[in-house]
């Protein structure tokens, strides 16, 4: 069983093979091993424990400061009325163009 832990990670699941260096034999039958070990109840198919741990530090991380999300919509807000304001001033001067090459 140590052995097949070295290939298992924190949270229980399968490490890739560049992390292993394993070829790709080696790591079918490693994968093979881990797979019977689990339903033969050698491992369990997720590490609690950690998993545990791993909510308890993202629900610290959801409980802290949250960014203010307003002010990038402010931001873009203002952005897509600056933008409005510059299309109705250009339309605007087109149109009295018109109207003054109309005059003439």
């Amino acid at each position: 069983m140590s052995l097949i832990n070295r290939f298992i990670s924190e949270q229980g699941k399968i490490l890739s093979r560049r992390i292993n260096r394993l070829t790709l034999k080696q790591q079918r039958l490693i994968t093979l091993a881990i797979k019977q070990a689990r339903i033969l109840s050698f491992l369990p198919f997720r590490n609690y424990e950690n998993e545990k741990q791993f909510q308890a530090q993202s629900i610290s991380i959801i409980t802290g400061s949250r960014p203010r999300k307003n002010r990038h919509i402010r931001q873009l807000t203002e952005k897509y009325n600056s933008n409005r304001n510059l299309r109705n001033y250009n339309q605007n001067l087109r149109n009295n163009n018109r109207n003054l090459s109309s005059d003439c």
